[in-house]
C-alpha cells in the first residue's frame, strides 16, 4: 500500500438495541456495540497498486474484538497483518504488521442531535519495531427516512525511534446508503489521505451491506483509485458476528 494507507492502517445505522452492523468498510457510522455485548470482525482487504500487469497485489487481514462498555461507549482490539505479491524487491511473505486499540463514543441517542455526532480514539504498535501511532477521528451523520449520510475526519500522528520523523496524516471517508430491504443495504463511499508535505490518496466505491440474522452481517466495498497517489483497486470485506 502506499505509505498514506499504511500510516492510517495504523492509523453501523442501527440504536442501541440492535447490533454494531456496518454499511461501509471504509467510512464508520454513528454506532457502538450495545453495552454488555461483544462482536467479532474479520477484515480482509485485497487490491493492486496500479492496473499493470506487473503491479504489486497485497493483501491485509485484520481481526477486531469489540466490546459494549455502556450503551454509548464501546472498545476494540485488534490485530493487522499483511502480505504482498510482486516480484524479487517487492514481495513480502504474509507477516503481522500491528495492534491496534481503539474507542468510540457516542454523544446522545440516534436522531436526539440534529447531526449524530461520535468521536474515536485509536492507538497502535508496529511489530517489531519501534514505531507508534495515535489516531483521533469524528464521525457525524444523519438519517433521510431509508437514507443514511455519514461522514469522518480524522487525523493521525506516527512516531518512535524507528520513524525517521513524526508523521502527521489527515484522513477523510464519507458515504450514502439505502435500505433496499431489511436485510439489504446499498451505497456508496470514498475516502482518502494526506501526508503533511505528501500526496492526495483519494478512493471511492459502491458498498454493500448483506445481514441475514440480527447478529450476523457482511459489508463489501469496491474502491477504485481517483488520484495517481491512491491504490488503483482495494475490494475489502468485513464479516461480523455479535454476541
Amino acid at each position: 500500500m502506499r505509505a498514506a494507507a499504511v500510516v492510517l492502517v495504523l492509523g453501523a445505522a442501527s440504536s442501541p438495541a440492535h447490533a454494531d452492523v456496518r454499511a461501509f468498510t471504509h467510512t464508520y457510522e454513528y454506532s457502538t456495540v450495545p453495552e454488555g455485548r461483544t462482536t467479532f470482525e474479520i477484515w480482509h482487504t485485497q487490491g493492486r497498486t496500479t492496473w499493470d500487469t506487473a503491479s504489486p497485489q497485497f493483501f491485509e487481514h485484520i481481526l477486531e474484538i469489540e466490546h459494549g462498555i455502556t450503551e454509548h461507549w464501546d472498545m476494540g482490539f485488534q490485530t493487522i497483518g499483511s502480505q504482498v505479491a510482486g516480484d524479487a524487491t517487492t514481495e513480502k511473505g504474509f507477516t503481522m504488521d500491528a495492534v491496534r486499540l481503539e474507542s468510540r463514543y457516542r454523544f446522545a441517542d440516534r436522531g436526539e442531535w440534529p447531526v449524530d455526532t461520535q468521536l474515536q480514539l485509536a492507538v497502535a504498535k508496529q511489530f517489531g519495531a519501534s514505531i507508534y501511532a495515535i489516531e483521533g477521528r469524528v464521525v457525524v451523520a444523519r438519517d433521510f427516512d431509508k437514507l443514511t449520510a455519514a461522514a469522518n475526519a480524522s487525523i493521525a500522528v506516527a512516531f518512535g525511534n524507528d520513524q525517521d520523523d513524526t508523521l502527521v496524516t489527515t484522513g477523510w471517508a464519507g458515504g450514502v446508503t439505502y435500505t433496499a430491504h431489511p436485510k439489504v443495504r446499498i451505497g456508496a463511499e470514498t475516502w482518502g489521505a494526506r501526508v503533511v508535505e505528501g500526496g492526495l490518496d483519494v478512493s471511492a466505491g459502491p458498498a454493500v451491506n448483506l445481514s441475514p440474522a440480527s447478529n450476523f452481517w457482511l459489508t463489501i466495498t469496491g474502491g477504485f483509485g481517483i488520484t495517481d497517489e491512491a491504490d488503483a483497486f482495494a475490494a475489502r470485506a468485513i464479516v461480523g458476528i455479535e454476541l
